[in-house]
């Protein structure tokens, strides 16, 4: 059942749904802000997910102009969340090619390492480029809080998939 559920492509509902929610986040950032929660590894673990099940080429130019989008909206370099974003779909595709359709918890270990991978490299630029040290421990529990959330919506959206198919 797994198989099908993962074979099966998005249909326009559920589209319009995904970039609905995503151009809210996307919008609601410069007015909710908290050190704990990062809205961009929640905007990176939504397009992770659908990874599964979508892979077109204007998603590409489309999640490169939500992250064009996003970069006007908080004043972040050009670039910068567009390949955050490309970063977790490419994450995404290369875990199902590796894992197979059928494997789940080697999905999470892989959107695991892609949040670890990033906050590492943000720690390093931070430090050698603007000479900012990082609280470890607040990234530490922004991290397992994201992993635990990529665990429990995998869990529900493929639930919610495989529900679709019949």
């Amino acid at each position: 059942m797994s198989n099908q559920a993962s074979s099966a492509r998005l249909n326009n509902f559920q589209n319009f749904i995904f970039h609905l929610l995503f151009i809210f986040i996307l919008s609601t950032q410069i007015i909710i802000s908290n050190y704990y929660f990062n809205t961009l590894y929640l905007l990176g673990l939504m397009i992770f997910i659908r990874a599964d099940f979508e892979y077109d080429w204007k998603l590409i130019l489309v999640i490169s102009f939500y992250g064009l989008y996003q970069d006007t909206l908080l004043g972040f370099q050009f670039g910068y969340s567009s390949l955050f974003f490309l970063f977790f779909l490419l994450l995404g595709q290369i875990s199902n090619l590796i894992s197979g359709i059928g494997s789940f918890l080697i999905n999470i270990y892989f959107f695991a390492f892609g949040v670890i991978l990033l906050a590492v490299l943000e720690g390093i630029y931070l430090y050698f480029s603007h000479n900012i040290f990082i609280d470890i421990y607040k990234v530490f529990i922004n991290m397992v809080f994201f992993i635990f959330l990529c665990f429990f919506s995998k869990r529900i959206f493929n639930y919610f998939m495989t529900s679709n198919v019949r």
